[in-house]
């Protein structure tokens, strides 16, 4: 029977050369599934790019970018979006087998474990040494605690980045819809040729960005919920009320729900944001791992005083 591990089991756990690879196997398939999604939205943007430069430089070209731009809708949907799809799950069901011997809980019953050839695939592939230090929990946290800490600080990373992603994309995919309406206006540009060299090669681009805002926007709200769901936890716990191991289980069930729904963000920008995340994350980690110790010293404070 699994057992939900105290701070120091976690941080000994994810040090263990299973935990590292089974980490690197994450990165590498996690990676694979955003070079998907990248190339997906790469297409997607240099059609829309085209556009202003087309009715500016080659205007003979707009009929033939329409084509292309409604072509380009297709290969996405039909061709990569399943594949980036597929990357995905694999990448979770990863992720959720090192968190499965890191935190000491039960197996998913909502996701299939993968294949060791298959991971140690991914893990040979891996270029860059992950941190072995992905969870910050303080040693003397009890168990239950220690897994609820983790489990907040990935929720809220993910809350985070999601949240400044969504407004970063929609910042960009406005600003560039505006400039290029004022390119075709100050080209004098006509309704038909709008509509054929602009509005057509920019909607993919236009349908793309307004489906990646709501999703960020929607993964974002999610985990603000569990946050609240995990913080009510761990103000039971901070009273002495340890989460069972199905409570944990049920936690986890959530966080895999939402792994599986939640759209990549870049990894320049998860790159650009990550040592003040780091910071932050190991900040919040060290100040409920505090609480909890107060919490526990109030408490024996009281049956103290209150013993006869």
């Amino acid at each position: 029977m699994p057992s939900p591990g105290s701070g120091n089991q976690i941080a000994e756990r994810q040090r263990s050369p299973e935990a590292i690879e089974l980490l690197c196997a994450f990165h590498h398939a996690h990676g694979t599934a955003k070079h998907w999604h990248m190339a997906r939205l790469t297409g997607t943007v240099l059609v829309a790019l085209s556009a202003p430069i087309v009715i500016t430089f080659a205007p003979a070209l707009e009929h033939p970018l329409g084509a292309i731009a409604g072509a380009w809708v297709l290969a996405s949907r039909l061709v990569l979006r399943p594949a980036e799809e597929r990357a995905i799950r694999f990448a979770v069901a990863v992720q959720e087998a090192f968190d499965q011997q890191v935190l000491g809980l039960p197996h998913a019953t909502a996701l299939r474990p993968p294949a060791y050839e298959q991971i140690h695939q991914h893990a040979g592939r891996c270029k860059a040494a992950p941190d072995p230090d992905w969870y910050s929990v303080r040693p003397q946290v009890p168990p239950g605690a220690a897994v609820l800490i983790a489990q907040r600080s990935g929720t809220v990373w993910s809350r985070r980045l999601h949240q400044e992603w969504a407004v970063v994309l929609a910042a960009l995919a406005a600003g560039w819809t505006v400039l290029t309406v004022i390119i075709a206006a100050v080209r004098g540009a006509t309704v038909g040729q709008f509509l054929i060299a602009v509005l057509l090669p920019m909607l993919p681009a236009l349908l793309d960005a307004t489906d990646l805002c709501q999703a960020h926007w929607r993964a974002a709200a999610e985990r603000s919920e569990l946050e609240e769901a995990l913080d009510e936890h761990l103000d039971q716990a901070a009273h002495g009320h340890r989460p069972s191991l199905q409570d944990l289980r049920a936690l986890q069930d959530e966080i895999n729900r939402q792994r599986l729904d939640q759209p990549p963000v870049p990894t320049w920008y998860y790159r650009f944001r990550r040592a003040s995340y780091e910071t932050s994350m190991r900040a919040a980690a060290e100040r409920l791992a505090r609480r909890l110790d107060a919490a526990a010293g109030f408490t024996i404070a009281d049956i103290g005083s209150a013993t006869p």
